[in-house]
This record gives structure tokens, sequence and C-alpha cells, in this order.
């Protein structure tokens, strides 16, 4: 609802701004009529569907690519700016402050307190505006290049030093993917890609760390039909997210997923054997706090051989440390999207606005001997645009740290 309001005011911002320039530089009636067309046209489906909910999940693709998206590259290219804008005042305010402040002490006593004298500096506005339309244009673009490039994901091979590694654990595969968020913007045939890729890997085990639907529970119904197909030679296993739970009916995605063949781990532990050697898998439900994730991890832990490895699915990366304190070997996780958005990378670190939330946002992350790989994941959640940050498949294998 928050997000909803904010997109309310800056939909009023533009389209005041708007009007104002064209009534103050004359411009002809027809512009006037448009500008009110357009910003009807991209803000009469936002009230449509706040006040009648309709069966979204398999909207045909023709319609996705002439209203859904274009819907979406207006309000989120106009959010932008708006941001954009709002930092920008913020940033001036001291500067402005200052200006006025020295304006009003170096004031001549014989000059009048009403007194104000306007200059109109007409190169100084159109370099303005020309400024202000490149800006747009280039918000308008990018995010339009985000939505187009939303699917084509990148395979990462990742090798995860274990310690005290078997043998003949050496090379053990797994196939990372998570975030799949099943909706609008995740068909079935998407999907079904998806699946065919991650089995493409020939991987030992497959891990699915959650967010299998975006919001509404019918959407579990594609992703289970789609990912049927997933297949391993030591199974194929999951966790729920927190989307997952989203929906108010996560048991009945639970049910979909395990019956898709995804074996759902839900603060359980169980036992992969290969090649005569073990491996303890544990996976615990989306989490809520540090306190609550280490008394569950330590639950699982309890009675477990020190000797055999141990990975953690979770889907959440926030809860490493924790992870580490209760000497788990590997913990793979997802729910960041590797920031969705990404402006810059510096080194291993990216700027982005999950950087905020978390210090694990995409990538292999180490405590000690303990490691954790965080997945891009391969959905979006809340604007369909991935920048900087494609898509992520990962076949990981361990080795002898």
């Amino acid at each position: 609802m928050l997000m909803t309001g904010l997109v309310a005011v800056v939909q009023c911002f533009f389209y005041l701004k708007v009007t104002q320039y064209l009534e103050s530089n004359h411009k002809p009636a027809w512009m006037k009529t448009l500008t009110r067309v357009v910003f009807l046209l991209f803000n009469l489906p936002m009230v449509i569907t706040l006040l009648w909910r309709p069966d979204v999940v398999s909207l045909p693709a023709w319609f996705m690519v002439v209203a859904v998206y274009p819907f979406y590259v207006w309000h989120y290219s106009l959010l932008f700016l708006f941001l954009l804008f709002a930092a920008a005042r913020l940033l001036q305010l001291p500067f402005l402050s200052l200006a006025w402040l020295w304006k009003w002490l170096s004031r001549k006593k014989n000059e009048s307190h009403d007194a104000r004298t306007v200059r109109v500096d007409p190169q100084r506005r159109r370099i303005l505006r020309q400024g202000i339309t490149v800006l747009a244009g280039a918000a308008f673009a990018t995010t339009t290049f985000g939505i187009i490039r939303n699917n084509r994901f990148e395979i990462s091979h990742v090798d995860v030093p274990i310690t005290n590694l078997p043998d003949e654990l050496q090379g053990f595969t797994i196939g990372l993917l998570s975030d799949i968020h099943s909706s609008i913007f995740m068909s079935r045939s998407q999907m079904e890609e998806y699946a065919a890729a991650v089995n493409s890997l020939n991987c030992n085990m497959v891990a699915v760390v959650g967010d299998f639907v975006n919001s509404m529970v019918e959407e579990v119904y594609p992703f289970a039909e789609a990912f049927s197909t997933l297949k391993a030679s030591r199974g194929v296993y999951g966790v729920l997210g927190n989307h997952d739970y989203f929906t108010k009916n996560v048991e009945i995605v639970a049910r979909e997923v395990n019956s898709c063949g995804i074996k759902l781990l839900r603060n359980d532990r169980t036992t992969i054997e290969h090649s005569g050697k073990k491996l303890d898998l544990i996976g615990i439900d989306d989490l809520g706090n540090p306190l609550h994730a280490r008394k569950l991890i330590a639950k699982q832990v309890a009675g477990a051989d020190e000797g055999i490895p141990k990975i953690l699915l979770a889907h959440r990366p926030y809860f490493f440390p924790q992870a580490a304190e209760q000497n788990i070997h590997l913990t793979l996780s997802g729910h960041t999207h590797g920031g969705q958005i990404v402006f810059a990378r510096i080194g291993g670190d990216v700027i982005a606005p999950a950087r905020m939330v978390s210090p694990y946002v995409a990538g292999l992350y180490s405590i000690g001997s303990a490691h954790m790989y965080v997945s891009r994941g391969i959905g979006t959640v809340g604007i369909p645009v991935r920048i900087n940050c494609p898509p992520e498949l990962t076949k990981i294998s361990l080795v002898k740290a």
C-alpha cells in the first residue's frame, strides 16, 4: 500500500510539472489533451487492479508486450526520476540555505524588504530542459533494456573448499537455483527452459532455495508443472522462502512443490550418500531473526556426526554467522536477487539497494572454514527488471580445502 501511495504521488508530481510547462510556454491545446490521455492510460490499470484483483497468472504473451511491460516501464522510470530529483534537492538544500543567509546578512539598509529582481536566463533554462530530457530518455531506455534482458541468464561454476572432505566426495556437484517467483513475469515456458538448463548441468544434487511463487497461491501450479522435470542422481531438495508465505496458503504451496519432485526440508535434516560416503543436508523454513535461526540450526546439528560435511539450505543469507557458529560447512541461499538493480561493482562487492539490508548479496562468502553461496536467482520482484545483474544458475563443486 505504501508503494502504491508513492507511485500515486509521483504521477501527480509529473502531471503537474508537465501541464505547468505546457501552459507557461503556450503550447497548443492538443498537447495538453494528449498529456491527460497518456497519464490516464497508464494510471487507470493501477486503479482497476486495486479495486478488482483479476486472474493474471496466465496472461497471453502479446498482452504482456503491448500492455504490461510498457506499464512498468512508465511507472518505474518516473519513480526513478522522482527519486533522483528528490536526492538532488536534498543535496542542494544546505547550499541554498547558506546562499539565502548570505544575501540576508549582506542586504543594504536602504533596500526595500519586499523589492525583488527576477532575472530569467533563457540559455540556462534551455540547458536545464535539455538535461531533463536526456535524463528522462536514459531512465526509460535503461528500464526497457532491463526488461528485455530480464531472462538472459548466466551459468556460474564455483569450487567450494570443504574441510576434511572425503576423497569419494571430491567433485560432488550441486545445482543451485533460487527465487523463481512464478508469476505473470515468469511464465511456465520460461520455467521449463530453466529446468532444462539445470538438468543439462548433470549435477549430483539440485537445491532450490525458496520463493517458488511471487504472492498468489495459484502461481504454484505452473511452477510445479514446469519443474517436475528436474532430476539429479542424489535428489532434488528445497526450502520455502518469504514470498511462499506471502500467499497465506503456504501449506498448499509446500504440497504442490513436494508433489512435483522437490523434497522440501522444513526444519529437517536428511543424509545423502555418494560413493559410500555421506553428506548431511539441513533445510530450514524462512526465518525471522538471528536468535530463532541459531536455535533451529542447533537443533538440526545436535546429534549429527561431526565428521560428516554439513550443507544448509536457507532462503535468506542473513543468518550465515549463525550457521558458521554451528560448524555448517556450506550454506546455500538466495533472496537478494543479487541486488536485481546494481549500479556498480567494486571488487567482489556491489552498489545496490540490497546492499543496505545485508552484507551478503551475491556470490561466495567465507567465515573461517565455513562458506556460503548466495544465488542471484532467476526471477524478479516489484519490478520485472534486472540491470547489471543477470539471472543465475550455479553449478557448485565440492573440493578439498
